[in-house]
């Protein structure tokens, strides 16, 4: 039997009758589209329970599957590395962060070199990139938006790593309404326009790459790589969007968790055991945050409690920004014929971030108000975004790994499986897999003299088709900042930088509340050894060690 819920009650309206599908010819490659968001969490656009409304996500998930079970790696560039290369961000070469460009001259990357290859922060030439061998196999490559894979050397910006066309920031953050770090192609550019607002450019530059394909009647299929900075700090929303959700945050932080996760239930998207994870009562410095315990939203006085509403509204807005601009993306390629055979992923890089005290760190006066200031995000919001998980941004327990990913290719799916939700576990290189696959695109044996290593991603196609067997039968590991995990069917294995492991199952305990580590020993073990395997493997070296790569000598 097939493991998935019942699907979504909204209409779709993008997909062609199974009918008519059924009656085609073999098809053609597909195009394939990898939308990315920053900083979101797992609860919140609508189709996964969550306050923000964002229709044309939904419809997404209507006409797609949404996957209950899908792990990111916790951070920006380390999820990027693996999305770009389908293996270990160590593998690639951005085992912790990638670094700004210093100014001094004439270069740093030699300094970089003597580092070991896993913590260089950017992507490693001695690996390939996905655009590269989709390329190879003959697709155009596009990229709009944010790169951070590494900007101090012109030789691993996107057009160096196999995208024909870019627009977008190198670096890891950005204004919205005024970045400094844009470019077309290789060539450093202003923004243009008096309501220039990044989500929105990064739309349009994408559009306009795919009609001008269209339009030279390009027979390749492409790839487009769409990576929104929304909604990572500074926040800033557009003043109509702000206004939308002005007032609706005020019933609070534990009234609205309560909401999502009884949504979450309903949409079959969490078992019906699943319980809050409880609300942070220890200092943020137990995890390496600032700020101390989220307050009950009652003990805040009226004027904090209006601050919080707003910041909120800023989130919120900023990504119903993105859901308005994807709508725009679904209307050019339903209106063009390609919308049937276009494979669509749409996730988020890693849960909520709490780098903020837990209310933030922002201006009343400038919050929410077109180019101007900016915020950030505090922790008791990112509990509610990362509804019903503990922890954040940064960690391997859920909050921190669990993206809330949708597949869209209406040819490539089951029509019996529209709007349903897969609960096989999976995790990113599996995106890498898949698009490789229905590319015709082959990971090479050797570059540069060395061999490539082996990807531990799996093809989806399987479970599109309605196949019931699990995507990995061997233990997945994940690395950021020490923090780990290892996955293996219902078990998860977790633990904090330099704190011993913790073992949850995850049939029975998916907000990781009970650690069964001292009860089930031989499991602990056993995954235990299957982490320092695959970390020897991958290039991880001890946090203690490896937080010093990140960094300049001289800036130590």
């Amino acid at each position: 039997m097939y493991p998935v819920v019942p699907r979504l009650l909204f209409c779709l309206g993008l997909v062609l009758p199974a009918a008519a599908i059924a009656a085609e010819p073999t098809p053609a490659r597909p195009n394939v589209i990898l939308i990315l968001v920053d900083d979101m969490g797992w609860g919140n656009v609508g189709c996964f329970g969550g306050t923000v409304e964002t229709p044309n996500i939904d419809r997404l998930a209507s006409g797609g599957v949404r996957f209950n079970q899908f792990y990111s790696n916790a951070r920006c560039c380390p999820t990027r590395a693996v999305l770009m290369t389908g293996l270990a961000p160590h593998q690639a070469g951005v085992g912790h962060m990638t670094f700004r460009r210093t100014g001094k001259a004439p270069s740093r990357m030699e300094e970089r070199m003597q580092v070991p290859a896993s913590y260089r922060g950017f992507l490693s030439e001695a690996v390939p990139t996905l655009p590269e061998m989709l390329r190879e196999a003959g697709y155009a490559t596009f990229m709009s938006g944010k790169w951070h894979l590494g900007s101090d050397n012109p030789a691993h910006w996107p057009v160096q790593r196999g995208f024909d066309r870019f627009y977008g920031f190198l670096e890891g953050t950005s204004q919205y309404f005024a970045p400094e770090d844009l470019h077309r192609g290789n060539e450093p550019i202003q923004p243009q326009g008096e309501r220039y607002y990044t989500t929105d450019a990064f739309t349009q530059e994408a559009l306009g790459f795919i009609r001008e394909h269209r339009a030279a009647k390009d027979a390749r299929p492409f790839f487009l790589y769409l990576a929104y900075n929304a909604p990572h700090f500074p926040m800033q929303a557009m003043p109509e969007d702000f206004a939308k959700y002005r007032g609706r945050y005020r019933v609070g932080w534990d009234v609205l968790r309560e909401k999502i996760l009884a949504r979450q239930k309903e949409l079959g998207l969490v078992p019906a055991n699943t319980t809050l994870a409880p609300r942070p009562s220890t200092p943020g410095n137990k995890l390496g945050l600032p700020g101390g315990p989220v307050p009950a939203w009652s003990d805040l006085t009226p004027q904090q409690q209006d601050e919080m509403d707003a910041i909120m509204a800023t989130y919120s807005g900023m990504i119903d920004r993105v859901d308005q601009n994807i709508g725009k993306l679904l209307q050019d390629l339903q209106a063009s014929g390609e919308l049937e055979n276009t494979l669509i992923f749409f996730l988020s890089d890693n849960g909520a971030e709490a780098e903020a005290p837990e209310l933030g760190r922002f201006q009343m006066s400038n919050l929410g108000q077109y180019g101007k200031g900016g915020a950030r995000y505090g922790r008791a919001w990112a509990t509610v975004s990362n509804t019903p998980f503990r922890d954040y941004k940064h960690f391997a327990h859920q909050g921190g790994v669990q993206t809330p990913l949708i597949v869209h290719w209406p040819r490539g799916l089951k029509p019996e499986l529209r709007g349903q939700v897969v609960t096989q576990f999976g995790f990113l290189p599996d995106i890498v897999e898949t698009c490789l696959a229905v590319g015709g695109a082959k990971r090479p044996a050797v570059r540069q003299g060395q061999p490539v290593p082996a990807s531990d991603g799996e093809n989806l196609q399987p479970v599109l088709q309605g196949g019931s067997a699990p995507l990995h039968r061997t233990p997945v590991c994940i690395e950021h900042e020490g923090n780990r995990l290892v996955r293996d069917g219902r078990w998860k294995l977790v633990g904090y930088a330099n704190q011993p492991w913790e073992l949850y199952d995850m049939e029975t305990d998916r907000s990781e509340a009970h650690d069964v580590a001292k009860a089930q020993p031989e499991v602990v073990a056993r995954l235990s050894a299957a982490y320092g395997a695959w970390a020897a493997r991958a290039g991880v070296r001890p946090w203690s060690e490896a937080r010093k790569y990140s960094v300049y000598p001289d800036e130590r």
